[in-house]
């Protein structure tokens, strides 16, 4: 598999048609988790995604829309206009350069503009782009009681990092409203703990399955929207 660490020369050589973009994020994951979980996540799916399809793995944007988190002074966040600016880049200097396909594994799950600016592009550029929105494959329904730092992204971390769990710092919480009040609210005012969700029943068994089947239902999904594509341009 070809990465950020290959040289030029070595990637030249291969010249692959696919590249992996992860996105994550710098944000406050509650007292257990390091602000970069997202980041972590979707650069592990990306890695997979990438070795499955001999894809050119690219380095994980660590940064997105995270104003929902901008009370802890752990969080970092990109403005839309900045997020939507680096895609677009992305997409146009891939574009040039002759690659055809462009996978973006999503980690955070308030990036929801990315949706329009893909299909933007895919609009008008040669380029295919196809999203894998992990936020909204597992966590985007209104009526989620596990959006954020709670049993999943929990289990998953004690698969990939446990180095990095605190686990006495776990706690519970579900808040009294829907995940769609993040709009209205920052989530230290929803949740005091910076949590949604049941991080004391996640295990590392569950975070081992939950990658695995994210994987598989990606690869999946970007093989039907392969197939598509090419049944539509005959």
């Amino acid at each position: 598999m070809l990465t950020y660490e290959n040289t030029a020369r070595e990637i030249e050589r291969e010249s692959p048609k696919m590249c992996v973009l992860p996105i994550g994020s710098l944000e406050q994951h509650g007292a257990h988790l390091p602000i970069s979980t997202d980041t972590i996540i979707s650069l592990e799916v990306a890695k997979r995604i990438a070795s499955s399809l001999n894809a050119l793995l690219l380095p994980p944007i660590p940064y997105s829309l995270s104003l929902e988190h901008k009370k802890s002074k752990a969080t970092i966040w990109l403005s839309i206009e900045t997020l939507c600016s680096l895609i677009r880049d992305i997409a146009k200097a891939l574009d040039s350069h002759g690659y055809e396909v462009l996978i973006i594994v999503n980690g955070h799950g308030a990036n929801f503009v990315l949706r329009n600016v893909i299909r933007e592009l895919n609009y008008s550029l040669d380029l295919l782009i196809i999203l894998v929105d992990l936020g909204a494959m597992y966590f985007g329904t209104r009526y989620s009681k596990d959006v954020h730092a709670g049993r999943l992204e929990t289990s998953i971390m004690l698969y990939l990092r446990p180095d990095l769990v605190k686990k006495d710092y776990i706690k519970d919480y579900i808040p009294h409203v829907t995940r769609d009040y993040l709009d209205y609210a920052s989530m230290t005012d929803i949740s005091p703990y910076g949590i949604w969700g049941e991080a004391s029943k996640a295990t590392k068994d569950e975070g081992k399955r939950a990658i695995n089947r994210i994987v598989e239902d990606a690869l999946r999904y970007i093989s039907e929207v392969l197939e598509f594509v090419k049944k539509k341009e005959k």
